[in-house]
Formats: structure tokens, sequence, C-alpha cells
């Protein structure tokens, strides 16, 4: 009964040494999107005026997409060398063209919203004690949910001296999970104990595992973020660059 006892209290003391150690922290902040692959999702809507049933529709996502993302924080050690990050990130991915003739103009508006959520591990490799700062790497999982997206077309039309306008709102692709990875650098530093500003820059791939490989002529979905399902091959992997801008508060 006495080695019961002391057993137990051991384990307690060892419980309340581990979670003395361990410190939470939170972060919100801006978080932004760049694709960087060559892919169908940062083409142009559509290469010229005349279509053809042959043609291949661009998603127009070209350049950084806006975004907002949270973050909680799991130190493991007194040092805050080692810790686990978890997260989401919401992004509002937005593309347009416009075509414009003699009589007529017609600009088509791409949407589509992402939401990621994200584990991973996180290592402080440098400290600058002189600027209250540290550097860190990390990798992380991010399963992916990507909305149905939505298609605006305005068309305006001349007629007579008189502007007709028509304004069409569809949906060409359904909603899809994904699971990716990805790698970061980032730093954060002190502003006024407990606030902090953290600041990353991460690499991945959006989609490594649930892509549809299957073509659009086999009823696939074709590519992940372009906007309707027509003549394309298997879904390829889409590579992208996230920036992180946040302010971090320990708790």
């Amino acid at each position: 009964m006495r080695l019961l006892l002391v057993i137990i209290a051991c384990s307690s003391l060892v419980s309340t040494s581990a979670l003395a150690q361990v410190r939470f922290r939170v972060a919100a902040g801006l978080s932004t999107d760049w694709i960087t692959s060559d892919n169908p999702a940062v083409y142009r809507l559509a290469s010229s005026q005349n279509t053809t049933p042959e043609e291949t529709y661009g998603g127009a996502f070209d350049g950084a997409q806006m975004g907002w993302g949270l973050r909680g924080y799991i130190d493991l050690d007194k040092q805050k060398k080692f810790r686990i990050p978890v997260g989401l990130d919401y992004f509002m991915y937005k593309g347009a063209q416009s075509i414009v003739g003699e009589t007529y103009s017609i600009r088509i508006t791409h949407e589509n919203n992402l939401a990621a959520g994200l584990a991973g591990f996180e290592w402080s490799f440098i400290e600058f004690p002189w600027a209250f700062a540290r550097a860190y790497v990390g990798a992380e999982a991010r399963l992916l949910f990507v909305g149905e997206n939505s298609i605006t077309r305005d068309i305006k039309t001349l007629i007579a001296d008189t502007i007709i306008q028509r304004v069409e709102v569809f949906n060409g692709k359904s909603a899809a999970t994904r699971l990716g990875a990805m790698a970061r650098l980032g730093i954060e530093g002190e502003i006024y104990y407990p606030v902090f500003v953290n600041t990353s820059v991460g690499w991945g791939a959006m989609n490594l595992l649930g892509r549809d490989t299957r073509s659009t002529a086999e009823s696939g979905r074709g590519e992940l973020l372009t906007p309707v399902p027509q003549n394309e091959s298997g879904e390829a992997i889409l590579y992208h660059l996230n920036f992180t801008f946040m302010v971090q508060v320990r708790l």
C-alpha cells in the first residue's frame, strides 16, 4: 500500500512539473496565399473572346490572395525551443478578366473560398537576445477544404444607344477536400511582454493526397482551382507560398 502511495505521489509530481513547463500562446492576423505552380489555376479565364468547345479555362488566381489566420502554440520545454502549432487559415481567392468590343463588354469574375486546418512541429534554432527575438523552422500537415466556386458573368451590350446589362451567376465546380503539407521559416519578436509579433513564410503543396486523377473526359473533376471541368487532364499537385503576419500573446 505504501509503495502504491509513493508511486501515485511521484506521478503527481512529474505531471505537475511537466505542466509547469508547458506554456500556451495564441496568435491571429494576416495570412496570404500565392500559387507558385505553372497550373491552369493561374491562367487567364479565357484565352480569347471567341471561345470554342476545345478551350481550357484558367482560374485567374495569379498573384497573392487575401486571407486571415488563427494559431495556437503549445511550448514543450522551458527554453521554448520546441512547440506544436495548430491553427486555421481562411483564404478568399478572386480572379477576373474583361473582354471589350465595339458594342459590348464582358467581365467575368471567378471566386472561391478555401479553409485549411493545420497541425505540426516547430523548432526555434537561434535567438537574438539584443532584439528579444528568435527564428524558427517547422513542418505542418494541412487539411484543405475548397468550397464550391462562384462565377459571375456581367455582360453589357449597346443596342440603339441603349446599354442592356445581363448578369449571370453560377457554380462551376463542387467542393473538395485535400491533404497537403508545408515547410515554414519564421521569426517572432517581443513588442511588450506578453505581446509578440510572429511573421513567417511557408512553401508546400495543397493536394498531396486525395487528388482526382481522372480527366474530365472520364467524368473527373479536373484541376483543383479552375472554374469549370472542361478539357482538363487529371488534377496536378498545386504548390503554393503562404505568408503570415500575426500578433501573438503568451498565456
